[in-house]
């Protein structure tokens, strides 16, 4: 009896094909230094060696992908060399049951050494895209989530779970899309937690689509979270947003949407907190109706030699301090570009603003980079990188410029097992 079943497990895994991808990537970088010891460079080196090793599995309607990238970092090497160690590795199984429904299940864990104020990201295994940033990636045009007061790299953690739903057999023209989530973040260790506390919380939104025609759709979504923090502060937020997308000709699209959130929160009264708003008792819940807003523009010049895909966008929305749990209402207007040179050389420019708004306090940003891409071979690539960051936060007594440039190599192989 054993012995059937085992022959019938190994004969249903043989039957199915395991597709294996094995890259390993090598980037060399200087940046500016934020080391606040005395005598410190002020421009720094950083050698990064990332291994990425990845698994897919498909099977009839269902789809597993398993990936892992340590990523061993020797920082400073020109001044006072050092060793950093980062893990982080993702899961995604997806299951498509019957025509027009889908789930999907991920897992995305980081866990180690991380540097928060550099403008360089974490290693990219595959974008998610429920979550296109992560759990701590920084967001389009690179840069810092926000500026920290004093530490320079953390023993962090974090984890985002997520279920995703989607289907279409509510009509031709209707999609429906729900996902639940829980995600915890931040420093392990006391000094690490004063530098990033800990929030956890789960997370749910669901949208409903509708095609108005081939052209346009109008899109109707809600969205709940809620999170706590290891210094005693909490917040919820619920939003409700309607959106429009038209595109007005074959190179130019539209995209529109308002909304408002509802957020209660409760601040801190001790540690990183900042002081509450004047008339407002220090840990006293607040409840606020914050405006949500989108206005976005994309066009595409399509070209042989030099194929451009740009866009150009504005949005208000909620934003949540990590260091210190507040929640206002900030800016972000973006602008991002992409040429495609050819099939093998790619060029992207990002630049963007993040400022708050309504009267409210908070960090400002301004960033811009440029990233060049050169595929060599099915197996080999050139990539370099600059970008700059500058950020003005309230808690800090002057402004940051940190800026960073640097080129790697990347070799990858793939195959069946």
């Amino acid at each position: 009896m054993l012995g059937s079943a085992l022959t019938a497990l190994w004969l249903e895994l043989s039957a199915s094909a395991i597709t294996y991808s094995a890259s390993v990537r090598v980037d060399s970088r200087v940046r500016s230094n934020e080391d606040p010891t005395e005598g410190a460079p002020s421009i720094a080196g950083d050698t990064d060696f990332t291994p990425i090793l990845g698994l897919e599995r498909a099977e009839g309607n269902t789809r597993l992908e398993l990936n892992y990238a340590p990523r061993i970092s020797l920082r400073e090497v020109t001044a006072e060399p050092r060793t950093e160690v980062q893990h982080v590795g993702r899961f995604a199984a997806r299951w498509r049951p019957e025509r027009g429904l889908s789930f999907r299940l991920s897992e995305e864990l980081v866990l180690g050494s991380v540097n928060l104020l550099t403008t360089d990201s974490l290693p990219i295994l595959q974008p998610d895209p429920d979550d296109p940033d992560g759990p701590l990636r920084p967001p389009p045009g690179g840069g810092p989530l926000q500026p920290l007061p004093d530490a320079d790299t953390v023993y962090f953690l974090s984890s985002a779970t997520s279920l995703t739903g989607e289907t279409s057999q509510l009509g031709r023209r209707w999609q429906l899309s729900g996902t639940a989530g829980f995600s915890v973040s931040g420093g392990l260790d006391g000094p690490a937690r004063e530098a990033v506390p800990m929030q956890y919380g789960p997370r749910m939104d669901v949208s409903l689509s509708h095609a108005l025609s081939e052209l346009s759709a109008i899109t109707t979504s809600a969205s709940a979270t809620h999170a706590r923090f290891s210094t005693g502060a909490r917040n919820t937020v619920v939003t409700l947003t309607e959106s429009w997308t038209r595109r007005m000709s074959r190179r130019t699209s539209l995209e529109a949407g308002a909304g408002a959130s509802v957020v209660h929160s409760i601040e801190a009264t001790g540690g990183v907190a900042p002081d509450p708003e004047p008339g407002t008792p220090s840990g006293t819940p607040r409840t606020e109706l914050l405006p949500n807003l989108t206005l976005a523009v994309g066009h595409r010049i399509p070209s042989r030699t030099a194929d451009f895909d740009g866009r150009l966008g504005l949005r208000v929305s909620p934003f949540t301090d990590r260091l210190t749990a507040r929640v206002y209402p900030r800016a972000d207007l973006t602008a991002t570009g992409t040429w495609v040179l050819g099939p093998r050389v790619r060029v992207a420019a990002t630049a963007g603003t993040a400022f708050a708004v309504g009267g409210a306090t908070g960090d400002r940003l301004v960033s811009g980079g440029l990233t060049a891409s050169w595929i060599l071979n099915s197996w080999m690539s050139v990539d370099a990188d600059t970008r700059g960051t500058w950020s003005r936060s309230p808690e800090l007594p002057a402004a940051r410029f940190q800026w960073a440039a640097a080129l790697g190599l990347s070799l990858r192989q793939t195959g069946i097992l």
